[in-house]
């Protein structure tokens, strides 16, 4: 893949070391848009709904083929949209976090999240953070941070 021409910076990270916080303050300084790439795996989780890690990949491929992710705004205010539907809390529940764990352990599933998030990274300069930004997906991402700490801290 060619090397598009926005501007990405990415941070990496296992969970709780402020990778959300820290993206979104970068992204509003440098007037970037914020891509959580957490709530995309949520938002596909739910739409697809319960049980649909169960699917054959060919109905889930066709299930993901109607999927379209866009962005709006920049920093914090940056809104997530799904098949132009701005994503809301719904996904922040306890229920769609187990189903997309489900689902993101499933090929096809990161597959089509990543060809996602680089249309993503192709149409807009972002923050893009959560995990493998910069190796996997935007490895030509430059920065790229990786952030770490204690479980004390």
């Amino acid at each position: 893949m060619n090397q598009p021409t926005q501007r990405i910076i990415t941070l990496d990270g296992p969970a709780g070391v402020g990778k959300t916080t820290m993206a979104k303050r970068v992204a509003g300084a440098l007037g970037l848009a914020y891509l959580d790439t957490g709530a995309m795996f949520r938002a596909t989780a739910l739409h697809l709904g319960e049980g649909a890690w169960e699917l054959s990949e060919a109905v889930l491929g066709e299930r993901l083929d109607t999927l379209g992710f866009s962005l709006q705004g920049t920093g914090a205010e940056t809104r997530l949209l799904l098949n132009d539907t701005v994503i809301g809390q719904e996904i922040r529940t306890e229920e769609v976090g187990m189903w997309a764990s489900n689902i993101g352990a499933i090929p096809i599933v990161r597959a089509f999240q990543k060809k996602a998030q680089r249309a993503i990274g192709e149409a807009f300069s972002l923050t893009a953070e959560g995990r493998d930004m910069g190796t996997v997906v935007f490895p030509w991402a430059a920065p790229k941070f990786f952030l770490d700490a204690s479980p004390e801290a």
